[in-house]
């Protein structure tokens, strides 16, 4: 009679095989083996075999519902229950592999209840434990080549560990912290220096531009707004003041009678979903720009910097080559596990190769409560701004919601800075009821 533990462990030491030589003995072995030593026959012994990778299939397709605490969160925040969000966030496991992600979805949520300072410590939780597995061995990852990519521990790809540092600035900017907004611009830039072939962030260099300008760094500010600048079609910016200067020529700033600018980051919409993500699809935001109202003026509209499904498709084309690799040669080595084991068992080795398919699946992994446009308002105002209104609309001009902001609004001499969302909740947001 052979023994399954002999053949199992009689596998070449790939990755593939030391997963199995973990993973099987603690499931299907020992209930094959189980079945034997009671002496019953080898029907009994499949059965209770069968039973046994059903439990175990079953019980990876459950935990995936690891993932629910992360949908009903976005839900929650996307539907404006920031609080309910929260709450659904407030404990995860530490050490898990996703908390990278828990800990990104956790600190946008706190930004928006405007607990900038929780905010942070997520953020920078986040960006130390990308650091940790940035130097983390391959070896580590030896799983990914018999299960799937989502059993690495979530990092993040490139352009949303940069907005993870963009969004650091703009909390800080939010508490008037200006040198905590410049040291994260210096790491902004750092991350954009070498892209690999990744995609350049306009929103994330102005960000950037702007915290250098607040430190009276004029030299490195112009550095940023026109790198900034030759990303973007739709408008210019004077690499000297930060202005936005449209397709007229026309540059919003401050004037002879406000004599202040503000600058106010506006956030639209939803970023692409996970299973967005894998299919390829993503219908256009309704909203697509924002007018500014300051006691009752017109004050200016804001522009998109960034699409960040723009940003994920390039990152995905950077990609694609070397995740279509990876997959064929998992598959490969999933077929060479089940043929090895189906030479000593059949039965064992169908099985094994319908549980090592069952477990592949893309990784639909991304940070969901990024916003997807990132856009820019520069525009006159008075030095004792209080409060400003925003008006949605979408691209034929039609008004969908009006908000009213009083919070952030901070200023650094004649410069005020502001950021805001379409979300109603988001604090220091009350909704306008429209004409």
């Amino acid at each position: 009679m052979i023994r399954l533990h002999t053949y199992v462990h009689d596998l070449p030491l790939t990755s593939g095989a030391v997963f199995l030589q973990r993973s099987l003995p603690q499931t299907l072995t020992k209930l094959y083996l189980a079945a034997w030593r009671t002496k019953s026959d080898k029907l009994l012994a499949r059965m209770t075999l069968c039973r046994g990778a059903i439990i175990v299939l079953v019980g990876f397709l459950l935990s995936g519902c690891a993932g629910t605490t992360l949908e009903v969160a976005r839900a929650n925040f996307h539907s404006g229950m920031l609080t309910e969000a929260a709450q659904n966030l407030a404990d995860f496991p530490p050490n898990d592999k996703d908390a990278v992600l828990y800990l990104m979805e956790r600190g946008s949520i706190k930004q928006g209840l405007g607990d900038y300072d929780s905010s942070t410590r997520d953020w920078l939780a986040a960006v130390g434990k990308q650091e940790e597995l940035e130097t983390r061995s391959v070896t580590k990852h030896s799983a990914s080549f018999v299960v799937n990519d989502r059993t690495i521990p979530y990092r993040g790809p490139p352009f949303e560990r940069t907005l993870l540092r963009t969004m650091l600035a703009v909390n800080f900017l939010s508490k008037a912290m200006w040198q905590d907004a410049g040291v994260e611009a210096r790491n902004i830039i750092n991350h954009l220096q070498d892209l690999n072939e990744y995609p350049d962030d306009a929103f994330s260099r102005y960000v950037a531009g702007l915290c250098l300008e607040l430190m009276d760094d004029p030299s490195n500010a112009a550095l940023q707004y026109r790198n900034a600048a030759g990303l973007l079609k739709e408008v210019r910016i004077d690499d000297k003041t930060g202005a936005i200067i449209t397709t007229d020529g026309q540059a919003q700033t401050r004037n002879r009678k406000q004599q202040a600018e503000l600058v106010c980051l506006v956030m639209l919409a939803r970023s692409p979903t996970g299973a967005q993500m894998v299919c390829g699809s993503s219908a256009f935001p309704c909203t697509t720009y924002a007018e500014l109202f300051i006691n009752g003026d017109y004050a200016g509209r804001s522009y998109t910097f960034t699409d960040t499904w723009q940003l994920l498709r390039a990152t995905q084309d950077r990609t694609a080559a070397l995740q279509i690799t990876k997959t064929a040669v998992r598959l490969g080595v999933k077929a060479t596990l089940a043929y090895q084991i189906k030479r000593q068992n059949e039965t064992l080795g169908e099985l094994a190769e319908l549980m090592l398919l069952a477990f592949e699946r893309p990784d639909d992994r991304r940070w969901e409560t990024l916003p997807r446009l990132l856009q820019v308002a520069r525009v006159p105002c008075p030095r004792d701004l209080s409060e400003y209104e925003v008006v949605f609309k979408n691209s034929s001009g039609r008004v969908l919601k009006k908000l009213r902001i009083t919070s952030p609004i901070v200023r650094k001499d004649n410069t005020l800075f502001s950021f805001c969302r379409d979300i109603p909740s988001y604090y220091g947001t009350r909704t306008v009821q429209p004409d």
